[in-house]
């Protein structure tokens, strides 16, 4: 069974449906794809809110590298202008939102089904905060970021809800 320690939110940096995104990761290298044999994410959310399900939860993704064997991965479209996919900004609107809650609540909900103590050790935080917090200050900020994603701040919106009391509001490396 999968100890889940961390439950990642993250953007697609891009404006292509869920089904595009699959297609990228797992398309060989040679024809534009990353050539993976399991995509980034378990979820990903429609601009219209609708949820895919692209893979079980007790499957392993790759979402964040080194991270993956103990995270849930949960990713909305979008992440990026629309008219410069170079620039990260919000875009949730206001279907993607209350499905990313709703992702999160399958994820705790399956961690529990496994008979996981979610009371222990369990954050919710975004793919940029595994970035190194080089001031040591408990916070990622805008210039020790390796990325963007998801493109808003995950942790004071939603690890405070969702995570363990030992968890809220730390880093996903902290213990």
């Amino acid at each position: 069974m999968r100890k889940i320690k961390n439950i990642v939110i993250h953007c697609t940096a891009g404006h292509q449906n869920a089904d595009k995104v699959q297609d990228y990761f797992t398309r060989p290298v040679s024809k534009g794809g990353r050539g993976w044999k399991t995509g980034g994410y378990h979820r990903i959310i429609e601009k219209d809110g609708t949820i895919k399900k692209m893979y079980d939860f007790s499957v392993v993704t790759n979402g964040v590298k080194g991270y993956n064997e103990n995270s849930i991965h949960i990713s909305y479209v979008g992440g990026v202008d629309i008219l410069d996919v170079n620039k990260a900004k919000d875009t949730r609107n206001i279907y993607q939102k209350p499905a990313i809650h709703t992702c999160i609540q399958e994820a705790i909900q399956w961690c529990k089904d496994q008979g996981q103590d979610i009371t222990v050790n369990l954050g919710v935080v975004g793919h940029r905060d595994f970035s190194k917090d080089n001031n040591a200050n408990g916070v990622i900020e805008p210039w020790e970021r390796i990325k963007e994603c998801p493109s808003f701040d995950v942790i004071p919106e939603y690890g405070f809800i969702y995570s363990s009391n030992d968890r809220e509001g730390k880093l996903p490396y902290e213990k």
